[in-house]
């Protein structure tokens, strides 16, 4: 081949694959390279440059590779007369952007050349250009139609086969795609429990769980606006919202629907800003929770007398309330929400029983861990004499070994999660038998952080003075369902349920 040929006939070389194709089809870079390099051999081209894609789709022009190549052909503009492909539908599965690429091309003087498709720059040969472009585009839609059905059937089957969100791993149950919980579900679980308490800003909960370790999965820590998100995302109880549908997932959310739906509540409760001071405040347990009918919340402040300084709460600048009249009379109104003694027996039977049942069902779960924890040490066991007898690779034996040393992780801190939750029923139970028959005593004898719990948990929708009276529009579902337990009501209980008779707040008086 003499150097007039050379010059006037030079290539470059377009190959790309996806690690679907490269497994399914066998045609792996090297092949495709092999295929360019032979053809211009045979047609009398000398190849100047190959450029490889390696894992991106064709579904659009915009990859690393072919802008590569492109910019490489105008800087070699008259220099370069061919690209050689495999197929077309190496450079393009869509026939707007193989039009535009072709274009291009032929501005440039350059042709493109197929090792395994026939065409030539004539009618018919266009015309089979334009069928084989036609045909990548065909086979690429097909594809995505059968990908979006089978999306479609795993929702619809209870299966979530995205990525998650951070809390979740993509996992496999029966051979089939799904998402099971992480080691950073503990601290998203968390971060809703806090949130719902309505005393921490939601900027507060979020350094503390990043200070605890919650972080994407590239390590980074989260973002206020991704957190947010989160906040808002049904994923996390468990509902799944796709392609207009909604479907309940199978696999084990992170939190109940009651706590997400508080969560909902407090973040959609306008001007509900705190300053975490005066909410976290341990002298003033009720700060930021009761409000009077102008929605002014209530705060506690020590005021300075002629030997020494008293606690009052205030509602900004209006009223002055000495705190133990202001923390009794709220104790009076929580203690009318009060099981009877009879009421509370039958409750505290039915509770028993189910913390009995939930704990045989996580005795199980923790078991079958155990047994799995066996399973992954023979298959590491398996996985190295094999590749000891040239079965599998140095590779395959790598990344086989890093995914179960990542489930052993998994499984391990599963199982510490499991030993840091083990609780006494009996206490358990004990505890909510004197809380539902005394419920002020408990509060008044709980650390700040336990009181509130116990103010939010009471009354979602906090308390409001009006008139020097207390009342509330909503209170906790089980106090709502004492008929289940009892025939009778407790004569202590107001018949509307919602609203009971509260004493005046006799309570004003100066700072002296």
């Amino acid at each position: 081949m003499n150097s007039k040929t050379l010059n006037n006939k030079r290539a470059i070389c377009y190959c790309r694959v996806s690690t679907r194709e490269q497994v399914e089809d066998g045609n792996s870079l090297v092949t495709q390279e092999k295929n360019c390099r032979d053809y211009a051999e045979k047609n009398g081209y000398e190849v100047v440059e190959v450029f490889i894609e390696q894992g991106e789709s064709a579904k659009t022009a915009d990859r690393t590779e072919l802008q590569k190549m492109l910019g490489y052909c105008a800087d070699k503009k008259k220099q370069i007369s061919a690209v050689i492909i495999y197929k077309i539908d190496r450079l393009s599965r869509n026939t707007d952007d193989y039009s535009q690429l072709r274009l291009l091309f032929k501005k440039l003087g350059i042709e493109i050349k197929s090792t395994s498709e026939y065409f030539e720059n004539t009618p018919q040969g266009k015309f089979m250009e334009n069928m084989f472009s036609n045909v990548a585009q065909f086979d690429n839609d097909v594809r995505a139609e059968r990908c979006s059905g089978g999306m479609r059937e795993a929702v619809r089957d209870g299966r979530w086969v995205w990525q998650g969100p951070v809390g979740y791993k993509m996992t496999k149950v029966l051979g089939k795609t799904t998402i099971a919980q992480n080691e950073m579900a503990p601290l998203i679980k968390k971060a809703f429990e806090m949130i719902s308490l309505g005393v921490y800003p939601v900027d507060e909960v979020l350094r503390i769980v990043n200070k605890d370790g919650l972080h994407l999965p590239n390590g980074k820590p989260i973002r206020k606006s991704y957190f947010h998100c989160i906040l808002r995302n049904k994923l996390y109880y468990g509902i799944m919202e796709k392609f207009g549908e909604s479907h309940k997932g199978k696999f084990e959310p992170i939190i109940s629907e009651d706590l997400f739906n508080q969560v909902q509540r407090v973040l959609n409760r306008k001007g509900h800003k705190t300053n975490q001071y005066n909410t976290c405040n341990p002298d003033f347990p009720l700060n930021k929770f009761i409000k009077n009918i102008d929605g002014l919340s209530a705060n506690g402040y020590w005021a300075k007398g002629r030997s020494k300084k008293y606690p009052f709460y205030k509602f900004k600048s209006f009223g002055n309330y000495r705190r133990e009249d202001f923390e009794k009379s709220f104790c009076e109104f929580i203690d009318k929400y009060s099981f009877c003694a009879n009421s509370i027996e039958k409750l505290k039977n039915t509770l028993k029983e189910k913390l009995v049942k939930k704990t045989k069902t996580e005795f199980k779960d923790a078991e079958k861990m155990k047994e799995r924890l066996i399973e992954i040490k023979q298959l590491q066991t398996s996985l190295i004499q094999k590749n000891s007898r040239g079965i599998i690779n140095d590779q395959l034996l790598k990344e086989q070994l890093d995914l179960l040393d990542q489930e052993i992780g998994e499984i391990q801190t599963s199982l510490i999660d499991f030993k840091n939750t083990e609780l006494n029923s009996d206490e358990l139970v004990e505890f909510t038998k004197r809380f539902l028959l005394e419920p002020s005593s408990i509060w008044a004898e709980s650390d700040l952080e336990t009181q509130v719990k116990l103010q939010w948990f009471v009354f979602p929708e906090s308390i409001v003075l009006e008139n020097e009276k207390l009342r509330t529009t909503k209170v906790a579902c089980v106090f709502k369902e004492k008929d289940a337990f009892s025939a009778s009501m407790s004569t202590r209980v107001d018949p509307t349920g919602l609203e009971p008779a509260t004493p005046s707040l006799q309570m004003r008086c100066s700072t002296r």
